[in-house]
């Protein structure tokens, strides 16, 4: 299928800037920040729960990192608003489909493929870390811990940031219970364990703390040693569910906004260490 539909996304996306787009039905947004055609990373940008591709455009600002640094960012849409990222699912095959027609299409390098989930489309990434964790050069995830069942024991090593908000009411860093179907969520603390075994990793540094703006919250980065993979964890302590940077919003159901991280920035400064 991803053949056919790559020539024809050749014809559609050839002049590409910032633009509204469709692949396989579902509507997408591509910013092509490079100066000339030439291979360049493809970041993949994946909405959260009742999100959409231009909200995610909108509250992230990886658009503005794509042409000071000349790769590709896109922002898909998972159906009805939400991304289905158990074993088997169609979103799977969608998002693989997507990345290998975006790299014939637009001559991405299919070596620097990035993928950034936040909330649900955080859970949908740790999805595709099982499922094609050779077609990724790392992953970001914000505001999401490990689904419990998701583990892909023997997987192999992939680089692997997480950003998580201390006071997140949505997704607490203790994880969620089991309920029906649902299988829940690990503690931010087993989650980080669990990809430190996957990674190799033989220990971690003391965090680092930064501090930038007035206030009681800071920003604890704690990066892992000794690993076959990097592994970093961004500990915000005054941050609830939104995207950390972004404009605070529905702060009654998220929780507070700390501006003690801008999340763009270090996902890219995270995804081009060597």
């Amino acid at each position: 299928m991803w053949r056919a539909l790559a020539a024809v996304m050749a014809l559609l996306l050839a002049p590409v800037t910032a633009d509204a787009q469709t692949f396989d039905g579902r509507p997408l947004i591509v910013t092509d920040g490079r100066d000339h055609a030439a291979p360049a990373p493809l970041v993949v940008v994946l909405h959260g729960l009742t999100g959409t591709s231009g909200i995610m455009q909108r509250k992230t600002g990886f658009d503005a990192l794509a042409r000071r640094h000349g790769f590709v960012v896109t922002y898909p849409n998972g159906i009805t608003r939400r991304w289905r990222d158990e074993a088997g699912s169609a979103d799977v095959d969608y998002l693989t489909a997507l990345i290998d027609g975006l790299t014939q299409a637009l001559g991405t390098d299919p070596a620097h493929v990035y993928l950034v989930g936040y909330s649900n489309g955080g859970s949908m990434a740790l999805r595709l870390a099982c499922a094609i964790p050779q077609r990724l050069r790392a992953i970001a995830i914000v505001a999401m811990t490990q689904p419990r069942g998701s583990d892909c024991p023997g997987a192999r090593p992939l680089p692997a940031l997480f950003i998580h908000g201390a006071l997140d009411p949505i997704v607490p860093r203790n994880g969620l219970a089991e309920r029906g179907a649902f299988e829940g969520l690990l503690p931010m603390p087993d989650t980080l364990a669990l990809w430190s075994t996957r990674n190799r990793c033989r220990g971690k540094f003391p965090a680092q703390i930064f501090d930038q703006v007035a206030g009681a919250d800071t920003a604890q980065i704690t990066r892992y040693t000794g690993c076959a993979a990097p592994l970093s964890f961004a500990d915000l302590t005054g941050q609830g569910h939104d995207w950390p940077g972004a404009a605070p919003r529905l702060t009654f159901l998220l929780g507070p906004a700390s501006r003690e991280m801008d999340a763009a920035p270090f996902i890219w400064r995270f995804f081009s260490q060597p």
